[in-house]
């Protein structure tokens, strides 16, 4: 994608602000290997940053989107999810980064509800707190008491934000299609496909609709649960930039000392947690992606209240049998079966050893198979699998990748409450109830049936399509395609090449003809000099000049 095709000067302007930062803590090299340096205001000045070299890379990365503003922040807290993507020092400082924008203030706030509903705030509220009880890069969180009397949070999305975030998500979306194109080693990580998540992602959360989507689903499926305490939604006063739901009011997970004020045990409260997390992924395929304490409240009558809907996770019914499939396979150790799963996820890249691979998977399940449930934790095993799906650029789709993060966090917080608490035995059941349903005659009538319509496709086409084979055969029109690597890079290292040469010989002709006119002693002087001799050596001398700058500044002598 050119820079041609970026909206319009706002986009570059904010470009060249990226890139800006990002040299200044130290990602020159990234922003040369993407060929984008004439675009840095300072050039190379800017290479001399500030910021110490002492500091990690992955520091130094989470200072650049902390300074780039929130499009980069909700980037990288999405990243901390993909731990088969990135190694761990990476997605420990993604997980650092913080939504620490100052609140909006309550003018402004008042503003925006009222032009909202159309309507003066007191016709909507017996009681309006002007103080947020939370806030984040894109909205913030209120208490309120509506005009029928019920205790509220309203979640308003900031005035504005919409403006700040679109001319960002085309940015990395220009900025993805430059990483896929120009550098190779990293392709493996589907830049522009990691992009589009992204957006997908972002767009979603910048429309409650989505959340309030989210809100009631989740209700939905914990209806007759009384552990399990959803916030009640308000859609009559939902819109897409406020989300109105029920007030929980609770204690926050991480004060232990204050459980006993509702009669309950750290320990519950942990397998509380851990429960409804593996409900949600195993039972309903639908899922928090951010489980973070923040998000779960202890409540009286031994509950747990769950909070922010913005980031969920799905498991379609296709997504959960190849789950399934892959746990099967784990507990067979059936290790080509393993693989044939990830080939139907499509997780391996075009070329892999397969040699390698099974033997890298068969250490990984000796490792861990041998040993008793309760001697394994499961940020140990994630770490370990993440490895070996890091090693080989396997790429797991986005839900799995999210599943795991959200299974890890409340593996965290289990272990904090109770340090003998262990989220793969707490899994076990729900785990064999996966597998036990993969073998139920039903699931098995269904393979069946599905096998059966595909086998019947691919033969009523197969006429067809020999026919069409035949015909281009007896045409002469088979043709064979077939793709060089780095075939764009090398065409364009010769147009460049090209055209060097092409200055040097017309540089070259310019001195030459210089020199001829200069002793002609005809045509128009100059202080008794040729003009037009002069004029020829200044365009030579000029144009020489730029193809020396030109090489230097490739740094290929």
């Amino acid at each position: 994608m050119p820079l041609a095709k970026l909206w319009s000067n706002l986009e570059t302007r904010r470009l060249r602000t990226v890139l800006t930062i990002l040299v200044k803590y130290g990602f020159a090299d990234v922003v040369s290997f993407l060929r984008l340096d004439p675009l840095v205001s300072l050039g190379r000045k800017l290479t001399r940053t500030s910021i110490p070299q002492e500091l990690s890379r992955p520091v130094r990365l989470r200072m650049a989107l902390e300074e780039i503003g929130p499009t980069a922040i909700k980037f990288g807290q999405i990243l901390s999810s993909r731990a088969d993507l990135f190694p761990p020092d990476f997605l420990e400082e993604f997980q650092h980064l913080q939504d620490d924008l100052p609140h909006v203030p309550f003018d402004e706030i008042r503003k925006e509800i009222e032009s909202a509903y159309r309507r003066p705030l007191e016709e909507v509220f017996l009681d309006f707190s002007p103080v947020p009880v939370a806030q984040a890069s894109i909205a913030q969180v209120h208490r309120a008491r509506l005009i029928t009397g019920e205790d509220v949070a309203i979640k308003i999305r900031r005035p504005r934000i919409e403006e700040q975030i679109e001319p960002d998500l085309r940015i990395l979306s220009f900025l993805s299609d430059l990483v896929e194109r120009h550098v190779e080693e990293l392709k493996y990580l589907r830049p522009k496909a990691l992009a589009r998540q992204y957006i997908r992602t972002l767009r979603k959360e910048l429309d409650f609709s989505h959340e309030a989507h989210n809100l009631e689903r989740a209700r939905k499926n914990f209806e007759g649960d009384p552990s399990i305490v959803i916030p009640t939604l308000y859609p009559q006063w939902s819109l897409e930039n406020i989300l109105v739901m029920g007030y929980l009011d609770g204690i926050s997970i991480r004060d232990t000392n204050s459980f006993e004020k509702f009669g309950i045990h750290p320990d519950e409260v942990a397998q509380l947690g851990a429960r409804s997390i593996l409900k949600q992924v195993f039972v309903h395929g639908f899922f928090q992606g951010d489980p973070h304490p923040g998000n779960i409240l202890v409540l009286p009558n031994h509950q747990i209240g769950i909070l922010d809907y913005g980031m969920f996770g799905s498991l379609p019914p296709e997504r959960r049998d190849l789950l399934g499939d892959l746990l099967v396979a784990l507990v067979e150790k059936d290790i080509p079966f393993m693989i044939r799963t990830l080939e139907r996820m499509r997780a391996l890249p075009e070329e892999f050893n397969e040699s390698d691979l099974s033997d890298d998977i068969s250490a990984f399940l000796e490792e861990f198979t041998n040993r008793p449930l309760n001697e394994i934790h499961l940020d140990t095993l994630s770490a370990e699998l993440f490895n070996l799906i890091r090693t080989h650029h396997l790429t797991l789709p986005p839900d799995l990748s999210l599943l795991l993060r959200s299974l890890v966090i409340m593996d965290g917080i289990g272990r904090s409450l109770d340090p003998s608490f262990n989220m793969v035995e707490e899994s076990r059941p729900f785990v064999r109830k996966l597998i036990r349903k993969r073998f139920e005659p039903e699931s098995l009538l269904k393979n069946i049936r599905s096998t059966t319509m595909i086998l019947l496709r691919t033969l009523s086409h197969l006429p067809v399509e020999a026919e069409k084979l035949m015909t281009r055969v007896r045409d002469g029109r088979i043709r064979v395609d077939f793709n060089l690597k780095h075939l764009e890079d090398l065409i364009g290292e010769m147009d460049r090449t090209g055209n060097r040469l092409s200055v040097s010989i017309l540089v070259g002709s310019l001195i030459i003809g210089s020199a001829l006119i200069f002793a002609s002693p005809n045509g128009p002087k100059f202080f008794g000099l040729s003009t037009i001799g002069l004029f020829g050596f200044f365009v030579a001398g000029f144009l020489g000049f730029g193809l020396i700058v030109a090489i230097l500044r490739s740094r290929r002598f």
